[in-house]
């Protein structure tokens, strides 16, 4: 019971903070990319944070606990429930998902590799790939595999992909399970979205958010990934569990 209220409790608080932002007063468009990156968003990450004492289990339980939260995230967009309580659901999956594959990364190499890799084929794909296509042409299709955050004082909605997540989720568990700095992986990702979204407001253009993502991975641990370039295994006293952050 203790294990999952700290998960509980973030979940409920963005669950909360989520439908209220619209009645909230409207400030200039700045100010809400400011509450989104300040509140909204590391409300979102710290889902995934207080998940992480769960990222030790085995693979096949997150797969399916991923599985269940996906068909609940369904199941509630068919009830016409596709904001906050879907939010939450996907969220929640796609962490489960996250934590799953980092079981499979067993070395820094792999894990650097994996950042690289993602940020380049998210950039493709959101210029003239699949993602360019869905949000120009499917928004339905879109907002099933996003998460949505509102902005203060509007019923709009900033969107974030599922698949952001995952990787938000599969970087910070494998951080900890190779010794790297959890907590400043954990903060320096997080403030990724935040940039994201505000470059992407400055340019007016869709912008990919694993390329920050991926340098707040590789940047706050760049010493430690090059210290270990011949690759070491993730420690066997690790691999029985995440410790929160």
């Amino acid at each position: 019971m203790r294990r999952a209220a700290a998960p509980a409790a973030a979940v409920a608080c963005l669950g909360l903070f989520n439908p209220l932002a619209p009645h909230l007063p409207e400030p200039r468009t700045w100010g809400q990319i400011a509450a989104l990156a300040l509140v909204s968003f590391p409300l979102a990450a710290l889902v995934v944070a207080a998940l992480l004492p769960f990222a030790g289990a085995r693979p096949e339980a997150l797969a399916a606990a991923a599985a269940c939260g996906a068909a609940l995230a369904g199941l509630l967009i068919a009830a016409g429930l596709a904001g906050t309580p879907a939010t939450l659901a996907k969220l929640v999956a796609a962490a489960c998902a996250g934590f799953a594959l980092a079981v499979l990364l067993r070395t820094p190499v792999e894990l650097t590799g994996i950042a690289v890799l993602v940020a380049a084929v998210d950039t493709v794909s959101v210029a003239a790939g699949p993602t360019h296509v869905i949000v120009e042409h499917h928004a339905d299709v879109l907002d099933t595999f996003t998460l949505a955050f509102h902005p203060l004082g509007s019923r709009g909605a900033a969107q974030i992909g599922v698949s952001d997540f995952v990787f938000f989720a599969l970087f910070v568990a494998a951080a900890g399970r190779m010794g790297l700095r959890r907590r400043a992986t954990w903060a320096a990702m997080t403030a990724s979205f935040g940039a994201t979204a505000a470059i992407s407001y400055a340019t007016d253009a869709t912008l990919p958010a694993l390329p920050l993502l991926s340098l707040g991975l590789l940047l706050p641990n760049a010493d430690l990934l090059w210290a270990r370039r011949r690759g070491t295994p993730a420690s066997p006293e690790r691999e029985s569990g995440t410790p929160p952050i």
